[in-house]
Order: structure tokens, then sequence, then C-alpha cells
């Protein structure tokens, strides 16, 4: 099924003994989604039921997040990634539990909710993706 949607299918059969979709491809099968698309949705989507295939999507989107093309969101759902829109930085713990994200080009701090410190702490460097800005910026 793959082969007749993939413009890059020639060039994975070449690469690999059993080929799957190409990184462009599930680029642009996630961003025609319109929302953040999980692992089990790709696979209804490319028509995906054996295990080697299976597994093989798996490692190629794990390769994809490490190489910063795809993020995944808490509810497992897959997202590409807009390198414009990443901030990289320092984060600022608060006593209360929130806090900052000084950006390493300068500009205006970015507020880190408490749920979002839980898994940071005070000093941490990150790249970050802003997500939204509330009427007080």
């Amino acid at each position: 099924m793959t082969s007749k949607l993939d413009p890059h299918a020639e060039r994975e059969a070449e690469k690999y003994e059993n080929p799957i979709a190409s990184r462009e491809l599930l680029l642009e099968t996630i961003k025609a989604h319109g929302s953040p698309t999980t692992f089990e949705r790709l696979l209804l989507n490319l028509g995906y039921d054996d295990d080697d295939r299976i597994e093989a999507l798996r490692r190629r989107l794990r390769a994809m997040e490490r190489d910063g093309q795809l993020i995944r969101n808490r509810k497992g759902g897959y997202v590409p990634l807009d390198k414009s829109e990443l901030v990289r930085g320092r984060v600022i713990g608060h006593k209360d539990g929130f806090g900052f994200l000084v950006p390493d080009e300068g500009g205006d701090d970015l507020f880190l909710s408490a749920r979002q410190m839980r898994a940071l702490l005070h000093g941490d460097r990150v790249v970050a993706q802003v997500t939204g800005i509330d009427q007080r910026g």
C-alpha cells in the first residue's frame, strides 16, 4: 500500500530488505491529519499489520524524534516539529513550583507551569516549543 502513496518508495526499497514509509511520507501523513497522530493511527493509515513492519515503523519514528523531525506528546501523539518555533534556554525554578525559561537569544522569559516543572530542575538546559501566549503575554 505504501509504494503507491510514497514518492520515495524506490529509495526505501533499495536501502531496506523490508521497506516502510519514508520519513517524508510519515511527516506528510501526520501533517495531513491536523492533530497529534498516534502510532496506532499511523499503522491503520499505512496498512501495516505484520510484526516486522510494525517494529520498523516504531524505530523510524524514534529516529525521527531523535533527529528533531517529530515530537511525541504526553498522550503518545506524534507532531511534526517546526525548528523555527524552538527556544533554547535555562530553567529558573520558583519555590512555589512554577518556573521560567530564560531564552539564550534574549527576549521575554517563558512561563513554565508547576506541571511542566515536575520534569525539570532549576538550572536545566532545555529546548522548548512555545505552545501558546495568554492575555498577560
